[in-house]
Protein backbone atom coordinates (compact mmCIF):
# COMPACT_ATOMS: atom_id res chain seq x y z
CA UNK A 1 0.00 0.00 0.00
CA UNK A 2 2.89 2.42 0.73
CA UNK A 3 4.53 1.73 -2.57
CA UNK A 4 1.24 2.56 -4.08
CA UNK A 5 0.90 5.49 -2.69
CA UNK A 6 4.54 7.01 -3.00
CA UNK A 7 3.91 6.23 -6.91
CA UNK A 8 0.53 8.06 -6.93
CA UNK A 9 2.17 11.03 -4.83
CA UNK A 10 5.40 11.24 -6.78
CA UNK A 11 5.62 10.37 -10.56
CA UNK A 12 3.27 10.20 -13.47
CA UNK A 13 5.30 9.93 -16.39
CA UNK A 14 9.28 10.94 -17.59
CA UNK A 15 10.85 10.84 -20.55
CA UNK A 16 13.84 8.72 -20.89
CA UNK A 17 17.18 10.20 -20.64
CA UNK A 18 19.97 8.83 -22.48
CA UNK A 19 22.01 6.46 -20.01
CA UNK A 20 19.86 6.04 -17.63
CA UNK A 21 20.85 5.85 -13.90
CA UNK A 22 19.74 3.70 -11.15
CA UNK A 23 20.52 5.37 -8.15
CA UNK A 24 19.47 2.80 -5.46
CA UNK A 25 22.24 0.98 -7.25
CA UNK A 26 24.28 3.69 -7.34
CA UNK A 27 23.88 4.24 -3.24
CA UNK A 28 22.54 1.20 -1.95
CA UNK A 29 21.45 0.81 1.63
CA UNK A 30 20.61 -1.93 4.30
CA UNK A 31 17.82 -0.06 5.70
CA UNK A 32 14.56 -0.74 6.48
CA UNK A 33 13.58 1.64 8.94
CA UNK A 34 14.35 5.03 9.64
CA UNK A 35 16.82 6.26 12.10
CA UNK A 36 16.99 9.34 14.13
CA UNK A 37 19.47 8.86 16.87
CA UNK A 38 22.99 8.50 14.81
CA UNK A 39 23.24 11.03 12.77
CA UNK A 40 25.50 10.83 9.39
CA UNK A 41 28.15 12.55 8.17
CA UNK A 42 27.51 12.90 4.67
CA UNK A 43 29.58 12.42 1.90
CA UNK A 44 28.77 14.83 -1.85
CA UNK A 45 31.67 14.86 -4.52
CA UNK A 46 31.75 15.64 -8.29
CA UNK A 47 30.80 12.08 -9.41
CA UNK A 48 27.48 12.67 -7.16
CA UNK A 49 25.93 15.18 -9.77
CA UNK A 50 23.62 14.34 -12.23
CA UNK A 51 20.94 15.57 -15.18
CA UNK A 52 17.73 15.23 -14.20
CA UNK A 53 15.08 15.58 -17.30
CA UNK A 54 12.38 16.48 -14.96
CA UNK A 55 11.02 16.16 -11.53
CA UNK A 56 7.34 15.66 -10.49
CA UNK A 57 6.17 15.96 -7.05
CA UNK A 58 2.53 16.26 -5.33
CA UNK A 59 0.84 15.56 -2.42
CA UNK A 60 -2.94 17.05 -3.41
CA UNK A 61 -4.70 19.48 -2.99
CA UNK A 62 -1.62 21.32 -0.46
CA UNK A 63 1.56 20.51 -2.38
CA UNK A 64 2.57 20.09 -5.79
CA UNK A 65 5.86 20.91 -7.64
CA UNK A 66 6.86 20.95 -11.21
CA UNK A 67 10.35 21.55 -12.22
CA UNK A 68 12.14 21.17 -15.80
CA UNK A 69 15.65 20.16 -16.76
CA UNK A 70 17.76 20.57 -13.82
CA UNK A 71 20.69 19.08 -12.15
CA UNK A 72 20.64 16.74 -9.37
CA UNK A 73 23.49 16.40 -6.73
CA UNK A 74 22.37 13.59 -4.32
CA UNK A 75 24.52 13.46 -0.86
CA UNK A 76 25.19 9.54 0.55
CA UNK A 77 26.38 8.43 3.73
CA UNK A 78 27.61 4.39 4.03
CA UNK A 79 23.99 3.46 4.64
CA UNK A 80 22.69 5.25 1.10
CA UNK A 81 21.77 8.49 -0.34
CA UNK A 82 20.25 10.83 2.40
CA UNK A 83 19.67 14.14 0.97
CA UNK A 84 19.08 15.78 -2.90
CA UNK A 85 19.62 18.57 -4.58
CA UNK A 86 17.70 20.08 -7.52
CA UNK A 87 18.72 23.51 -9.12
CA UNK A 88 16.55 23.86 -12.49
CA UNK A 89 17.89 24.92 -15.49
CA UNK A 90 15.07 27.10 -16.74
CA UNK A 91 11.65 26.31 -14.71
CA UNK A 92 10.68 25.20 -11.61
CA UNK A 93 7.05 25.81 -9.66
CA UNK A 94 5.58 25.36 -6.36
CA UNK A 95 1.88 25.22 -5.68
CA UNK A 96 1.03 24.93 -2.05
CA UNK A 97 -1.13 26.22 0.90
CA UNK A 98 2.22 28.45 2.28
CA UNK A 99 1.57 31.24 -0.79
CA UNK A 100 -2.28 32.26 -3.01
CA UNK A 101 0.11 32.35 -6.30
CA UNK A 102 2.20 29.97 -8.22
CA UNK A 103 5.86 30.71 -7.22
CA UNK A 104 8.89 30.22 -8.80
CA UNK A 105 11.89 27.40 -7.27
CA UNK A 106 15.26 28.93 -6.78
CA UNK A 107 16.36 25.93 -5.73
CA UNK A 108 14.87 22.35 -3.73
CA UNK A 109 16.12 20.18 -0.97
CA UNK A 110 14.80 17.00 -0.15
CA UNK A 111 15.63 14.74 3.05
CA UNK A 112 14.27 11.45 2.08
CA UNK A 113 14.74 7.17 3.46
CA UNK A 114 17.93 5.66 1.55
CA UNK A 115 15.31 3.19 0.33
CA UNK A 116 13.15 6.21 -1.83
CA UNK A 117 15.86 7.45 -3.81
CA UNK A 118 14.45 5.68 -7.17
CA UNK A 119 11.14 6.64 -6.65
CA UNK A 120 11.66 10.43 -6.47
CA UNK A 121 14.46 9.79 -9.50
CA UNK A 122 13.34 6.74 -11.64
CA UNK A 123 16.17 5.78 -14.01
CA UNK A 124 14.45 7.05 -16.63
CA UNK A 125 15.25 10.88 -15.58
CA UNK A 126 18.72 10.52 -14.24
CA UNK A 127 21.66 10.41 -16.54
CA UNK A 128 25.56 10.90 -15.94
CA UNK A 129 24.99 14.13 -18.56
CA UNK A 130 25.58 17.19 -15.74
CA UNK A 131 27.21 20.16 -15.43
CA UNK A 132 29.70 20.09 -12.13
CA UNK A 133 30.02 23.88 -12.29
CA UNK A 134 27.12 23.60 -9.96
CA UNK A 135 28.56 21.47 -7.56
CA UNK A 136 30.22 23.98 -5.48
CA UNK A 137 26.30 26.00 -4.64
CA UNK A 138 24.73 22.48 -3.98
CA UNK A 139 27.09 21.56 -1.31
CA UNK A 140 26.33 25.20 -0.20
CA UNK A 141 22.68 24.72 -0.78
CA UNK A 142 22.91 21.16 1.27
CA UNK A 143 25.09 22.42 4.37
CA UNK A 144 22.90 25.57 4.59
CA UNK A 145 19.61 23.38 4.73
CA UNK A 146 20.83 21.07 7.53
CA UNK A 147 22.23 23.30 9.25
CA UNK A 148 19.12 25.36 9.44
CA UNK A 149 16.21 22.62 10.03
CA UNK A 150 15.46 19.67 12.14
CA UNK A 151 19.23 17.22 11.92
CA UNK A 152 21.00 16.18 14.07
CA UNK A 153 24.68 18.25 14.95
CA UNK A 154 25.38 19.76 11.65
CA UNK A 155 24.32 15.46 9.66
CA UNK A 156 21.60 14.46 8.55
CA UNK A 157 19.10 12.33 9.98
CA UNK A 158 17.03 9.12 8.34
CA UNK A 159 13.84 9.38 8.22
CA UNK A 160 10.85 6.92 8.55
CA UNK A 161 10.28 5.63 4.66
CA UNK A 162 6.89 7.57 4.78
CA UNK A 163 8.57 10.57 6.14
CA UNK A 164 10.35 13.09 3.57
CA UNK A 165 11.26 16.84 3.79
CA UNK A 166 10.79 19.23 0.89
CA UNK A 167 12.47 22.36 1.22
CA UNK A 168 12.27 25.19 -1.56
CA UNK A 169 14.09 27.99 -1.76
CA UNK A 170 11.63 30.46 -3.89
CA UNK A 171 13.17 32.80 -6.71
CA UNK A 172 11.41 36.50 -4.48
CA UNK A 173 12.98 35.17 -1.41
CA UNK A 174 10.88 33.48 0.96
CA UNK A 175 12.09 29.58 1.93
CA UNK A 176 8.94 26.79 1.95
CA UNK A 177 9.86 24.27 4.23
CA UNK A 178 7.50 21.04 4.58
CA UNK A 179 6.96 18.12 6.24
CA UNK A 180 5.52 15.44 4.27
CA UNK A 181 4.17 12.12 5.38
CA UNK A 182 3.36 10.27 2.33
CA UNK A 183 1.11 7.52 3.95
CA UNK A 184 -1.24 9.74 5.80
CA UNK A 185 -0.90 11.89 2.23
CA UNK A 186 -0.23 14.86 4.85
CA UNK A 187 1.65 17.93 4.49
CA UNK A 188 2.17 20.32 7.33
CA UNK A 189 4.13 23.30 6.58
CA UNK A 190 6.36 26.00 8.91
CA UNK A 191 6.75 29.45 8.36
CA UNK A 192 9.49 29.80 11.09
CA UNK A 193 12.19 29.26 8.27
CA UNK A 194 10.57 31.45 5.05
CA UNK A 195 13.33 33.95 5.92
CA UNK A 196 16.27 31.48 6.09
CA UNK A 197 16.66 31.17 2.63
CA UNK A 198 20.15 31.12 1.15
CA UNK A 199 21.12 34.48 -0.16
CA UNK A 200 22.79 34.96 -3.37
CA UNK A 201 26.73 34.71 -3.22
CA UNK A 202 28.31 38.48 -4.26
CA UNK A 203 29.83 38.88 -7.06
CA UNK A 204 33.39 37.46 -7.51
CA UNK A 205 35.82 40.30 -9.45
CA UNK A 206 39.48 39.09 -10.07
CA UNK A 207 40.64 41.30 -7.70
CA UNK A 208 38.43 40.38 -4.69
CA UNK A 209 39.72 36.67 -5.37
CA UNK A 210 43.00 37.84 -5.39
CA UNK A 211 42.43 39.51 -2.38
CA UNK A 212 40.51 37.13 -0.70
CA UNK A 213 42.80 34.24 -1.44
CA UNK A 214 46.15 36.27 -0.27
CA UNK A 215 44.45 37.50 2.95
CA UNK A 216 43.54 33.27 3.73
CA UNK A 217 46.73 32.12 3.28
CA UNK A 218 49.12 34.40 4.85
CA UNK A 219 46.28 34.46 7.72
CA UNK A 220 47.47 30.84 8.14
CA UNK A 221 50.81 31.53 7.34
CA UNK A 222 51.70 34.01 9.70
CA UNK A 223 49.07 32.95 12.86
CA UNK A 224 48.17 29.11 12.43
CA UNK A 225 49.97 27.16 15.26
CA UNK A 226 49.75 23.52 14.52
CA UNK A 227 52.38 23.50 11.55
CA UNK A 228 54.78 21.84 13.51
CA UNK A 229 51.90 18.57 14.06
CA UNK A 230 51.62 18.87 10.13
CA UNK A 231 55.28 18.93 8.60
CA UNK A 232 53.69 16.51 5.51
CA UNK A 233 52.34 20.45 4.70
CA UNK A 234 54.48 22.59 2.40
CA UNK A 235 52.35 25.86 3.07
CA UNK A 236 54.10 27.47 0.25
CA UNK A 237 54.03 25.05 -2.43
CA UNK A 238 49.70 24.06 -1.33
CA UNK A 239 49.47 28.31 -2.00
CA UNK A 240 50.87 27.49 -5.33
CA UNK A 241 48.93 24.60 -6.41
CA UNK A 242 45.80 26.32 -5.29
CA UNK A 243 45.58 29.77 -5.73
CA UNK A 244 45.07 29.64 -9.69
CA UNK A 245 42.00 27.61 -8.94
CA UNK A 246 40.74 29.84 -6.62
CA UNK A 247 41.44 32.83 -8.81
CA UNK A 248 39.58 31.32 -12.02
CA UNK A 249 36.25 30.65 -9.34
CA UNK A 250 33.15 31.42 -10.93
CA UNK A 251 31.31 32.56 -8.26
CA UNK A 252 31.94 32.89 -4.26
CA UNK A 253 31.02 29.67 -3.32
CA UNK A 254 33.60 28.16 -5.88
CA UNK A 255 35.93 30.04 -4.64
CA UNK A 256 35.03 28.93 -1.18
CA UNK A 257 34.94 25.24 -1.92
CA UNK A 258 38.55 25.83 -3.61
CA UNK A 259 39.79 27.28 -0.24
CA UNK A 260 38.42 24.31 2.03
CA UNK A 261 39.85 21.82 -0.09
CA UNK A 262 43.50 24.09 0.75
CA UNK A 263 43.06 23.88 4.31
CA UNK A 264 41.77 20.03 4.48
CA UNK A 265 45.42 18.76 4.68
CA UNK A 266 45.59 20.72 7.92
CA UNK A 267 43.23 17.60 9.02
CA UNK A 268 42.00 20.07 12.07
CA UNK A 269 38.12 19.84 13.02
CA UNK A 270 38.42 23.36 14.48
CA UNK A 271 39.02 25.27 10.90
CA UNK A 272 35.68 26.05 9.57
CA UNK A 273 34.71 28.26 6.27
CA UNK A 274 31.53 29.98 5.70
CA UNK A 275 29.82 31.96 2.80
CA UNK A 276 27.08 34.04 4.54
CA UNK A 277 25.31 31.64 6.68
CA UNK A 278 26.43 28.74 4.22
CA UNK A 279 28.74 26.44 5.74
CA UNK A 280 31.26 24.29 3.44
CA UNK A 281 32.62 21.43 4.67
CA UNK A 282 36.51 21.46 5.06
CA UNK A 283 37.56 18.36 7.05
CA UNK A 284 35.61 15.38 8.72
CA UNK A 285 36.64 12.32 10.60
CA UNK A 286 34.69 9.71 11.61
CA UNK A 287 33.71 9.23 15.54
CA UNK A 288 31.03 6.91 16.67
CA UNK A 289 28.84 8.00 19.47
CA UNK A 290 28.65 5.53 22.30
CA UNK A 291 25.42 6.39 24.06
CA UNK A 292 21.75 6.21 23.80
CA UNK A 293 19.70 8.79 25.68
CA UNK A 294 16.54 7.21 24.81
CA UNK A 295 17.52 4.05 26.83
CA UNK A 296 18.30 6.02 29.58
CA UNK A 297 14.91 6.27 32.33
CA UNK A 298 14.24 2.80 31.90
CA UNK A 299 17.83 1.74 33.29
CA UNK A 300 17.94 4.68 36.04
CA UNK A 301 14.49 3.80 37.28
CA UNK A 302 14.46 7.19 38.47
CA UNK A 303 13.27 8.20 42.05
CA UNK A 304 13.77 11.80 41.60
CA UNK A 305 14.56 13.32 38.19
CA UNK A 306 15.08 16.04 35.33
CA UNK A 307 15.26 14.20 32.03
CA UNK A 308 14.07 16.61 29.61
CA UNK A 309 16.15 15.48 26.28
CA UNK A 310 15.40 18.81 24.92
CA UNK A 311 17.81 20.38 28.01
CA UNK A 312 21.45 20.85 27.50
CA UNK A 313 21.74 19.18 31.22
CA UNK A 314 19.81 16.20 32.97
CA UNK A 315 20.26 14.35 35.89
CA UNK A 316 18.58 11.60 37.88
CA UNK A 317 18.87 9.44 41.50
CA UNK A 318 18.23 6.20 41.42
CA UNK A 319 16.22 4.17 43.89
CA UNK A 320 19.37 2.54 44.98
CA UNK A 321 21.22 6.11 45.75
CA UNK A 322 22.92 6.38 42.62
CA UNK A 323 22.84 10.31 41.11
CA UNK A 324 23.58 10.71 37.38
CA UNK A 325 24.38 13.63 35.55
CA UNK A 326 24.70 14.57 32.09
CA UNK A 327 26.17 17.72 30.09
CA UNK A 328 25.56 17.75 26.61
CA UNK A 329 26.89 21.06 25.83
CA UNK A 330 29.01 23.78 27.19
CA UNK A 331 28.19 26.94 25.60
CA UNK A 332 25.74 28.82 27.86
CA UNK A 333 26.48 30.60 31.26
CA UNK A 334 23.32 28.72 32.76
CA UNK A 335 24.53 25.31 32.11
CA UNK A 336 26.97 26.04 35.35
CA UNK A 337 24.17 27.03 37.68
CA UNK A 338 21.92 24.12 35.99
CA UNK A 339 24.87 21.46 37.34
CA UNK A 340 24.91 23.10 40.43
CA UNK A 341 21.61 22.87 40.94
CA UNK A 342 21.32 18.94 40.16
CA UNK A 343 24.43 18.29 42.60
CA UNK A 344 22.72 19.81 45.15
CA UNK A 345 20.04 16.96 45.15
CA UNK A 346 23.52 14.34 44.96
CA UNK A 347 24.27 14.98 48.62
CA UNK A 348 23.19 11.20 49.75
CA UNK A 349 24.41 9.58 46.82
CA UNK A 350 26.68 6.71 47.60
CA UNK A 351 28.23 7.30 43.76
CA UNK A 352 27.63 9.57 40.90
CA UNK A 353 27.83 9.26 37.09
CA UNK A 354 29.23 12.20 34.88
CA UNK A 355 27.83 11.52 31.11
CA UNK A 356 29.89 13.77 28.98
CA UNK A 357 29.86 10.99 26.00
CA UNK A 358 27.62 13.16 23.50
CA UNK A 359 29.71 16.97 24.58
CA UNK A 360 31.52 18.43 21.19
CA UNK A 361 32.42 21.31 24.00
CA UNK A 362 31.87 24.91 24.21
CA UNK A 363 33.09 27.25 27.09
CA UNK A 364 36.24 25.78 28.84
CA UNK A 365 35.61 28.04 32.03
CA UNK A 366 31.90 26.67 32.23
CA UNK A 367 33.69 23.40 32.19
CA UNK A 368 36.22 24.34 34.55
CA UNK A 369 33.70 25.85 36.74
CA UNK A 370 32.08 22.21 37.49
CA UNK A 371 35.00 20.45 37.31
CA UNK A 372 36.26 22.45 40.28
CA UNK A 373 33.14 20.77 42.77
CA UNK A 374 35.09 18.04 42.50
CA UNK A 375 38.61 19.14 43.06
CA UNK A 376 40.52 18.57 46.29
CA UNK A 377 43.94 20.29 45.03
CA UNK A 378 45.13 23.20 41.92
CA UNK A 379 45.35 20.77 39.01
CA UNK A 380 47.07 21.39 35.49
CA UNK A 381 44.48 19.59 33.43
CA UNK A 382 46.36 20.79 30.05
CA UNK A 383 49.33 23.27 28.45
CA UNK A 384 48.87 25.93 25.07
CA UNK A 385 51.24 27.15 23.14
CA UNK A 386 51.02 30.11 20.64
CA UNK A 387 52.27 31.26 17.64
CA UNK A 388 54.55 34.33 18.51
CA UNK A 389 56.44 34.83 15.19
CA UNK A 390 56.84 34.67 11.52
CA UNK A 391 57.90 31.18 10.88
CA UNK A 392 55.67 28.21 11.44
CA UNK A 393 58.05 26.80 14.43
CA UNK A 394 57.88 30.07 16.57
CA UNK A 395 55.90 28.78 19.41
CA UNK A 396 55.35 30.60 22.98
CA UNK A 397 56.38 27.98 25.56
CA UNK A 398 53.97 25.79 27.18
CA UNK A 399 51.35 27.47 29.12
CA UNK A 400 49.97 26.07 32.29
CA UNK A 401 46.28 25.92 31.98
CA UNK A 402 44.67 25.04 36.04
CA UNK A 403 41.66 23.81 37.49
CA UNK A 404 41.01 24.44 41.62
CA UNK A 405 38.55 23.77 44.14
CA UNK A 406 35.16 25.37 43.98
CA UNK A 407 33.22 24.98 47.31
CA UNK A 408 30.39 25.49 48.56
CA UNK A 409 30.92 22.11 49.06
CA UNK A 410 32.98 19.06 47.27
CA UNK A 411 31.69 16.00 45.96
CA UNK A 412 33.84 13.38 47.55
CA UNK A 413 32.10 10.12 46.82
CA UNK A 414 32.96 7.46 43.75
CA UNK A 415 32.49 9.24 40.15
CA UNK A 416 32.11 7.54 37.23
CA UNK A 417 33.12 9.70 33.84
CA UNK A 418 31.41 7.89 30.77
CA UNK A 419 33.25 9.69 27.81
CA UNK A 420 33.84 8.23 24.09
CA UNK A 421 34.72 9.52 20.41
CA UNK A 422 31.80 12.11 20.30
CA UNK A 423 34.02 14.11 23.57
CA UNK A 424 36.22 17.10 21.85
CA UNK A 425 37.59 20.62 22.50
CA UNK A 426 36.04 22.66 25.77
CA UNK A 427 34.66 18.98 26.32
CA UNK A 428 37.68 16.97 26.33
CA UNK A 429 39.36 19.71 28.80
CA UNK A 430 36.72 19.09 31.29
CA UNK A 431 37.64 15.35 30.89
CA UNK A 432 41.15 16.10 31.84
CA UNK A 433 40.30 18.55 34.58
CA UNK A 434 38.25 15.92 36.51
CA UNK A 435 40.98 13.28 36.02
CA UNK A 436 42.71 15.33 38.35
CA UNK A 437 40.14 14.09 41.16
CA UNK A 438 41.38 10.94 42.79
CA UNK A 439 37.85 9.86 43.27
CA UNK A 440 36.99 10.45 39.33
CA UNK A 441 37.19 6.92 37.14
CA UNK A 442 36.70 7.38 33.27
CA UNK A 443 35.58 4.43 31.75
CA UNK A 444 34.17 4.22 27.46
CA UNK A 445 36.21 5.14 24.70
CA UNK A 446 38.96 7.37 23.63
CA UNK A 447 38.11 11.12 23.22
CA UNK A 448 38.25 12.68 19.32
CA UNK A 449 41.26 14.48 19.93
CA UNK A 450 40.47 18.03 19.22
CA UNK A 451 41.23 21.82 19.96
CA UNK A 452 42.00 24.96 18.95
CA UNK A 453 39.91 27.84 20.21
CA UNK A 454 39.10 29.17 16.99
CA UNK A 455 38.81 32.64 16.13
CA UNK A 456 36.80 34.24 13.31
CA UNK A 457 38.35 36.12 10.38
CA UNK A 458 36.26 38.04 7.75
CA UNK A 459 37.11 37.96 3.95
CA UNK A 460 36.08 39.74 1.25
CA UNK A 461 32.66 37.63 -0.57
CA UNK A 462 31.54 37.76 3.00
CA UNK A 463 33.52 34.38 3.62
CA UNK A 464 34.59 33.75 7.77
CA UNK A 465 37.16 31.28 8.36
CA UNK A 466 37.91 29.96 11.81
CA UNK A 467 41.52 30.15 12.88
CA UNK A 468 42.40 28.06 15.85
CA UNK A 469 44.70 29.56 18.14
CA UNK A 470 46.84 27.06 20.23
CA UNK A 471 48.27 23.91 20.57
CA UNK A 472 46.47 21.81 23.50
CA UNK A 473 48.42 19.84 25.91
CA UNK A 474 47.47 17.08 27.48
CA UNK A 475 49.47 17.21 31.08
CA UNK A 476 51.48 14.59 30.35
CA UNK A 477 52.93 16.79 27.60
CA UNK A 478 51.44 15.45 24.83
CA UNK A 479 49.57 16.89 21.82
CA UNK A 480 45.88 16.44 22.29
CA UNK A 481 45.39 17.00 18.60
CA UNK A 482 44.56 13.23 17.27
CA UNK A 483 45.45 11.56 20.16
CA UNK A 484 42.48 12.44 22.87
CA UNK A 485 42.04 11.07 26.04
CA UNK A 486 41.94 7.36 26.99
CA UNK A 487 39.67 6.05 30.06
CA UNK A 488 40.63 4.35 32.97
CA UNK A 489 38.48 1.72 32.14
CA UNK A 490 38.04 0.71 28.19
CA UNK A 491 34.71 -0.43 27.41
CA UNK A 492 34.38 -2.04 23.92
CA UNK A 493 30.88 -2.73 22.81
CA UNK A 494 29.07 -5.14 21.21
CA UNK A 495 26.76 -5.08 18.23
CA UNK A 496 23.45 -3.27 19.28
CA UNK A 497 25.07 -2.25 22.46
CA UNK A 498 23.69 1.25 22.10
CA UNK A 499 20.35 0.67 20.18
CA UNK A 500 16.49 0.16 21.10
CA UNK A 501 16.49 0.30 24.93
CA UNK A 502 20.17 -0.14 25.71
CA UNK A 503 23.08 1.51 26.52
CA UNK A 504 25.28 -0.60 27.83
CA UNK A 505 27.32 1.74 29.22
CA UNK A 506 25.49 3.32 31.34
CA UNK A 507 24.16 0.40 32.49
CA UNK A 508 27.99 -0.89 33.38
CA UNK A 509 28.74 1.97 35.24
CA UNK A 510 25.45 1.88 36.77
CA UNK A 511 26.85 -1.80 38.16
CA UNK A 512 30.14 -0.74 39.01
CA UNK A 513 28.50 2.06 41.71
CA UNK A 514 25.90 -0.16 43.15
CA UNK A 515 28.60 -2.65 44.58
CA UNK A 516 29.70 0.40 46.71
CA UNK A 517 28.15 0.96 50.37
CA UNK A 518 26.08 3.61 51.01
CA UNK A 519 27.39 6.24 53.86
CA UNK A 520 25.55 7.38 56.90
CA UNK A 521 25.62 10.51 55.98
CA UNK A 522 24.53 13.59 53.46
CA UNK A 523 27.52 15.56 52.60
CA UNK A 524 28.76 17.91 54.49
CA UNK A 525 28.34 21.62 53.51
CA UNK A 526 31.93 22.55 54.52
CA UNK A 527 34.21 22.91 51.93
CA UNK A 528 37.04 20.59 52.03
CA UNK A 529 40.25 21.08 49.80
CA UNK A 530 44.27 19.64 50.42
Amino acid sequence: MLKQLFIAALLVWIPPAAGALDLLERYPTPLVNGDLKMPRPSVFTRSDVFHLSNFHFSVEPDLAIEIGPAELGVGHCEDGAVWAVIIPKDTGTLVSKAAANKEAISHLWLRFHPREVTRLFPPAAVSSDSNTDVYALMWAIANHKIGSSFQGNGKPLIPEPKDMTVDADTKNGPRRFFGVDVQARSVKYIPAFEQLFLPPALPASAATLEAAFDQLWHEFDERYPMFILRPEVDWAKVRNEFRPVALNSKSAYEFALVCADMLQPLRDLHISLKVGQASLPVFDRPHQGNANPAAHRRLLKPVFAQLDQRSAVQWAITRDKIGYLAIYRWDRPDILGSCEEALEQMRATRGLIVDVRLNGGGNESIARGLAGRFLAKEFIYAYSRFRNGSQHTNLTAKIARVAIPRGPWRYDRPVVLLIGQKCMSSNESFISMMTGASNVTTMGERTCGSSGNPKPVSLPLDITVTLPQWIDYLPNGLPLDERGIEPQIQFRPTPGAFEGDRDDLLKAALERLQQLPLPAQPMSSRFRCD
